[in-house]
């Protein structure tokens, strides 16, 4: 997330390589005063959704300008809920294709620069992209399988999503240790499988267990939902961004941080000041905490849940062992002790 002007108004914003243009939630753009645009229907990780296309906007991120810009309306209400914190903008390509975009994980900072005025690292590995309609692949090697062409999504929050087009016939990831899961994003979600995959190459580096999940749908035609590489392994290593050029510059940080994983099996949407339960998996330690879909947390180890609950650390995230105790609207408690359940 950066701090962003729109039409002069100040916002945070999502970056996402994997939206084809900048999308503006639709209660947003109201309360701005954007005017309805011409109607379109949007594609998304979870399927189609009805859109606007609004035009003639000015988005000022740093020291760049970015006028008569074209935007995509909709609902992002969804997702917000999900990730826990209001998406009023989303940037896509056309904010990515305008300067080399440079991201330090450990610094938290983001640098934009001119195409012409940029001088990659001189540890980095360049790569050049390929192009499947307005997005960007990767080459990326999955469980010492032969390369493919991943989609380059910084808007997917995993190390790696597979549709079930490509693991579906790979033994090497179709037999893996699952647990089940849900996937998506704008659009919906749907049935997937959380796993750990052996070891991932990308840009001459090799991970090993990499947490990536694999969906029950999807194919390897369309690029929204075709293989996909995330923001998290992209956090292994310096970043900068060249997509108006299809190229990406990989320097591979000394303090690359873990994979993050989910040890806990359990989705939530936040609702102002509950959590409400909207997925557990069978095999995970929430299902065996007794925890049910539609189940209100309020407090978590006695912290109140409150609009701003996600700008804390993740729990279900946290360290093997870990007890949590969940509070429920009805004043019953739960304790979810995270492991690796997958």
């Amino acid at each position: 997330m950066i701090p962003i002007r729109l039409n002069g108004h100040e916002t945070q914003a999502m970056l996402d390589t994997g939206a084809s243009l900048t999308t503006i939630d639709r209660a947003y753009a109201r309360s701005i005063g954007l005017p309805e645009g011409f109607k379109i229907q949007a594609k998304g990780a979870g399927g189609d959704v009805d859109a606007e296309l609004v035009s003639g906007l000015t988005l000022d991120i740093g020291a760049l300008r970015i006028d008569k810009a074209s935007v995509g309306v909709m609902d992002l209400a969804t997702v917000a809920r999900g990730i826990g914190r209001p998406i009023n903008v989303v940037l896509g390509r056309d904010f990515f294709n305008s300067a080399v975009i440079s991201i330090d994980w450990a610094r938290k900072q983001l640098v934009v620069r001119p195409h012409e005025s940029f001088q990659p690292d001189a540890a980095a590995t360049a790569m050049q992209l390929t192009k499947r309609g307005p997005f960007n692949t990767i080459s990326v090697s999955i469980a010492g399988a032969p390369p493919v062409e991943a989609l380059f999504d910084l808007g997917n929050g995993s190390p790696l999503v597979m549709p079930i087009t490509y693991w579906g016939h790979r033994p090497e990831v179709a037999n893996l240790k699952y647990a089940g899961a849900m996937s998506g994003g704008v659009g919906g979600v749907h049935p997937a499988r959380a796993v750990i995959v052996p070891s991932v190459t990308l840009a001459g580096k090799t991970f090993t267990l990499v947490p990536a999940i694999l969906s029950e749908s999807g194919n390897d035609d369309d690029p929204t939902q075709m293989t996909n590489v995330g923001i998290g392994l992209m956090k292994q290593f310096k970043v900068d961004l060249d997509l108006g050029r299809d190229r990406i510059y990989l320097t591979p940080r000394t303090d690359a941080p873990l994979f993050e994983r989910d040890r806990a099996g359990v989705r939530f949407d936040l609702l102002d000041d509950r959590l409400k339960v909207t997925f557990v998996s069978p095999q995970g330690p929430a299902a065996a905490a007794g925890l049910k879909v539609g189940d209100e947390i309020v407090a978590v180890d006695e912290r109140q849940v409150t609009h701003d609950y996600y700008s804390g650390p993740d729990w279900v995230r946290g360290p093997v062992g870990k007890s949590i105790s969940l509070t429920r609207a009805d004043g019953s408690k739960a304790k979810v002790t995270l492991s690796d359940y997958f």
